[in-house]
């Protein structure tokens, strides 16, 4: 299963590059996990260049690389020879991973809302239906696109609200679905949860975000002091700091490029070095140590969506979304089923409690004068991921450019 976990880190970080190719400045958010096992969902069920395709950019043509070192009970009963055998073992992966994660939610809330609304007219193999079942802990609706677009797509936008806490609303809207829509992947994911060191909502300021070198903006920014992992990134004079969250299960992450006339250039940089690699050496052991940490973090809230089409054509996925192309003979004996639409939505809260962020000021000079404490002050552009820690799975990732 570690050659997943190693898979679905390399897709979000090659998600990340497209996403913010054409968005310099733009907050992101999004779950890397969540959109890895969607497209999971559809690679049990694509065949030939449909499934190659998806293999190549989600990286799981390499999950058999690292397959005979892993005691794993997936490989007990698959030689993993055939492509059939090879897509099983991709989803018991992806099912085990899903249920390791499923047992720990009790310390905080994750919502995953992934499922495949398909055009009633179209036959559904009873094979697909049980893996997606067995794996994915999900299943693939009939709705009926053609005749009643509305009432579909009120449908699906009723049950992604009711998986996701009423946080998300109208995944779809009026002009995403229409009567030629055959096959939707929805995609929604909500995360809250509460930290294991609290901050102290008496010591929440308003303090300046610097966005740029031009602009800076009010932010309520919230300080606490304690004891912390935190490290350098030494050819990016970066500082990156882990907090953990209740029980210590989950952690945010916080890559803080270093202070300078123009913020945006040292994220930037920071954005172009992110790699499988370097952030396994920059969140170990070797890299990270508890030391005395004074941090101030803004509050924020982060509300994302994304038309997923056109970001993973431009990574190579491009057949399943072709009429003329596609080959989701796993789904449907049907030779024209095709994805029409990938949205995927995320929410995230951040506050002095849980994922709200914060930081503050408001510390008295006698505090700032300890030289023992080292600054942690996010009072410029960042980047953020929240990684369930025993499985080193990345659950979210994110950039806050303007809290």
């Amino acid at each position: 299963m570690e050659s997943l976990i190693e898979a679905n880190t390399k897709f979000s970080l090659d998600l990340f590059q497209e996403i913010t190719k054409d968005e310099s400045q733009k907050n992101i958010f999004y779950s890397p996990l969540s959109l890895s096992a969607a497209l999971g969902m559809v690679r049990l069920g694509a065949r030939n260049d449909s499934a190659r395709q998806i293999d190549e950019v989600l990286h799981f043509n390499e999950l058999s690389q690292s397959e005979s070192k892993e005691p794993d009970p997936c490989l007990k009963s698959k030689k993993a020879k055939s492509s059939s055998d090879k897509n099983e073992l991709l989803s018991c992966y992806f099912g085990n991973l899903l249920s390791k994660l499923g047992r720990v939610k009790v310390h905080y809330t994750m919502s995953m809302a992934n499922r495949l609304y398909g055009e009633q007219e179209y036959p559904i193999c009873p094979e697909y239906l049980d893996g997606v079942i067995q794996f994915y802990h999900t299943t693939i609706e009939s709705v009926d696109f053609r005749k009643d677009t509305e009432q579909s797509r009120q449908k699906i936008n009723f049950w992604v609200e009711s998986q996701c806490q009423g946080k998300i609303k109208e995944l779809f809207s009026k002009d995403a679905i229409n009567d030629k829509t055959v096959l939707v992947l929805v995609n929604a994911v909500y995360f809250k949860a509460k930290w294991e060191q609290r901050f102290d909502c008496d010591n929440t300021v308003d303090e300046p975000f610097f966005l740029n070198e031009n602009e800076e903006k009010s932010v309520k920014m919230m300080k606490q002091k304690g004891t912390f992992r935190i490290g350098f990134i030494e050819e990016l004079q970066a500082q990156i700091l882990e907090m953990k969250y209740t029980t210590g299960k989950v952690s945010m992450f916080v890559l803080l490029p270093p202070c300078s006339a123009d913020n945006m250039k040292g994220l930037k940089e920071l954005e172009r070095k992110i790699s499988y690699e370097n952030l396994r050496a920059w969140t170990s052991s070797e890299n990270m140590s508890e030391a005395k940490v004074a941090i101030s973090f803004p509050q924020f809230t982060l509300e994302d969506s994304y038309d997923l089409n056109s970001i993973l054509q431009d990574m190579g996925i491009t057949d399943i979304f072709d009429e003329t192309k596609a080959d989701l003979s796993g789904i449907s004996p049907s030779t024209n089923l095709y994805l029409s639409k990938i949205v995927h939505k995320t929410f995230v809260e951040v506050d002095e409690n849980g994922t709200q962020a914060a930081a503050a000021s408001g510390v008295v000079g006698m505090e700032k004068s300890l030289p023992s404490w080292v600054e942690f002050n996010a009072n410029r552009p960042f980047l953020f991921f929240i990684r369930h820690n025993k499985t080193q799975t990345i659950l979210f990732c994110g950039r806050v450019c303007s809290p």
